[in-house]
This record gives C-alpha cells, sequence and structure tokens, in this order.
C-alpha cells in the first residue's frame, strides 16, 4: 500500500533513500526513485534536463508511468506547489512535480514551509527543483535526508570527450571515434548542448560511426579559433587530427598566427617534461600538475599521459620547439609545415 494524504489510510514508511555523494557528478549520478525532494542547480541547462531525465526514467521503472506537473518559481506559490505534491495523482499515478526558477520559490517566507515540507514529503510525489542559482541553508540539510542536491555547472574537455564518446551511440545510434570527439570538442567547446545536437546531424550521414572527415566536413567553427585550443589535439595520438586543428586555427586566426601557435607549442612540451621528471620522481600526479600549473585542456590531456612520458623523450621534443621557435623567428622554414612535423613529434609522444 502507497502511504496517502492524512486520512486516507494506514501509512507505511517510505523507502530509505540513498544520498548521493556531496559534489557528486551530475554527468554520472544515479538517481534514486526513493529520492522525494531534489535540487537541481548550475548554469548548465543541458545537464540540468538530462539528469531530470534520468530521474524521471528512475521513477517510471519504480512506479509505473509519471505524471509531470511543471511550475515556475517566479510566478507559482509555494503553497500552490506543496498542496500539488500533497494531492492524489491522476488514476493515481506517482507525480513528478518540477519547478524552475525554484530559487525564487524558496526564499524568505516561503523557505520555513518548504523546511517543514522536507521533513516529511509526501511518498507519491517527487519535487524536483531547478535553478540557476541555489542560496544554500537549513533547508539543504532536510534535502539531503530525502533526497539529493545536484550542482550542474560547466564541464571541462576531457569530461566531454568522455561524454561524447560514452553518449553517442545509445542517444543518436551512431558510434564515434575519440579523435572525431576530441575534434568536435576542439571546434565547438565543452557545451553539452550545442554538442548533443551536432551529434544528431553527424549521426543521420554517418551510418555507423561518426569520424574527423566527417566532422570536418559537416561542423563549422562556432567560436573562434585560439591557438591554444591545440594542446589537447597535440595529445590526441591522431595525426589527422593533429593536422587538422593546425590548419583550423592557421587559417582562422590572424596573421602571423603560427608566432602564438609554437609558442603553445612549447609551452606544452615544457609542461609534458615537468610531468615527466614529477613522475620519475614519483610525484602524485594532481600534486604535480598543481606546482606545473597546469589546467584548461592541457591539464586534460597530460594526466592520462604522466606514467608513460619519460624525460629523455621529453627533453628532446622541447628542444625541437626551442629550435624551431628561433628558426621561426629568423624566416627559416614555411611555419605551417614545421609546426606539421612537430605536432607527429607530439603525436608519436602520446601513441
Amino acid at each position: 500500500m502507497r502511504r496517502h494524504a492524512a486520512g486516507a489510510g494506514i501509512p507505511y514508511p517510505a523507502p530509505m533513500a540513498k544520498r548521493a555523494a556531496p559534489g557528486a557528478n551530475p554527468l554520472t549520478l544515479s538517481p534514486d526513485p526513493a529520492w522525494r525532494v531534489v535540487v537541481l542547480h548550475g548554469k548548465d541547462a543541458f545537464l540540468r534536463l538530462d539528469v531530470t531525465a534520468r530521474i524521471r526514467q528512475a521513477l517510471a521503472a519504480e512506479h509505473g508511468e509519471v505524471d509531470v506537473i511543471a511550475f515556475d518559481g517566479q510566478s507559482a506559490q509555494v503553497a500552490d506547489v506543496l498542496d500539488e505534491c500533497r494531492s492524489f495523482g491522476l488514476m493515481q499515478q506517482h507525480k513528478l512535480i518540477v519547478v524552475d526558477n525554484a530559487d525564487q520559490l524558496v526564499k524568505e517566507d516561503a523557505r520555513p514551509l518548504m523546511e517543514r515540507y522536507a521533513d516529511k514529503p509526501c511518498d507519491d510525489a517527487t519535487l524536483l527543483l531547478r535553478a540557476e542559482r541555489w542560496n544554500p541553508g537549513n533547508l539543504d540539510k532536510r534535502i539531503a535526508e530525502v533526497g539529493t542536491i545536484c550542482k550542474c555547472d560547466g564541464i571541462g574537455s576531457h569530461e566531454a570527450v568522455r561524454w561524447i564518446t560514452d553518449q553517442c551511440k545509445p542517444r543518436h545510434g551512431a558510434a564515434i571515434d575519440k579523435p572525431a570527439a576530441e575534434l568536435l570538442v576542439a571546434r565547438l567547446g565543452p557545451d553539452l548542448g550545442r554538442i548533443d545536437s551536432e551529434l544528431g546531424k553527424l549521426a543521420v550521414g554517418a551510418g555507423d560511426r561518426i569520424t574527423s572527415e566527417l566532422v570536418v566536413e559537416l561542423v563549422g567553427v562556432t567560436r573562434q579559433e585560439d591557438p591554444w585550443t591545440i594542446q589537447a589535439v597535440l595529445l590526441s595520438g591522431d595525426p589527422t587530427a593533429i593536422v587538422r586543428q593546425l590548419r583550423l586555427v592557421l587559417e582562422n586566426a590572424p596573421r602571423d598566427a603560427h608566432i602564438p601557435v609554437i609558442f603553445a607549442y612549447s609551452d606544452l612540451a615544457k609542461k609534458l617534461h615537468g610531468m615527466a621528471v614529477a613522475t620519475e620522481q614519483r610525484m602524485n600526479p594532481q600534486a604535480a600538475a598543481g606546482k606545473l600549473r597546469l589546467w584548461g585542456p592541457a591539464k586534460d590531456a597530460i594526466l592520462p599521459l604522466a606514467r608513460r612520458l619519460r624525460t629523455r623523450a621529453t627533453r628532446t621534443l622541447l628542444r625541437e620547439c626551442v629550435e624551431a621557435d628561433q628558426g621561426l623567428k629568423s624566416g627559416l622554414g614555411e611555419p605551417s609545415r614545421v609546426l606539421e612535423r612537430l605536432g607527429l613529434r607530439f603525436a608519436s609522444l602520446a601513441r
């Protein structure tokens, strides 16, 4: 028997909800159908929607069809939302009550009402509060007892590549090569909403697999090409992807773009050599990354390689970058050819 409103029947205890670990990753969060109050907050609307879909799937698997009721926290009254949570659902279905802009609903005088509800939530409804911003307080502790709070902010390039390779086939019916995923992130940035939209288009023309060639052909450059974006691609181990990204940068940047590119090459080689030294000294990779001031795509690309790096190889690569830089400044060599050859040296190191 399910628990109903007071006087409607004999209540049975609700199943104990499993707590999500503090700071749970929204990409890997596994929703528990026993959660009765959930907060999804952060700037990434795609992640909030993605977690919402997984929550609904978990509830449907547990309860059958789910009745979804939506409110806008900017105009709704907290009493109306809580009344909907406590009322019977259509055909006795479990209800998912979704409140967007929830930070505007749960404030000032409304917060105590929400705290009392979180102390004794209805078993027939799951209250999902979504907002870009969320003000922490005592309510959070109560929600943690019966649900979870998940921060849905933007992700890094490495996480975006992993998400693409994991989710492309189940979402769009086509697998994707890792170099193609890295090239897609290099072109679009780690914005999962835009990436998912492009994957849908690519899957239509891909057949069974999305390749780097298809990404180059069908995905336009939708952000200014920063020479530093090439660092992540240099360590992909894919010579074709490296050459294509290099040409993309050189063709979409101002004149003399090779100057910041060779600087990015040398900077990456210096960081690789520093990580190789740290590895041979048996330093923790994360601690070494902090000392080397690694961040962003470069950190995401270097850390997986840390255990394989050897100082002899990284020292040689660094020297070649310095010599190439000096040669280009002296007018020796065609910049694109010099950079392509160096790019292949990075690919060889990463394989």
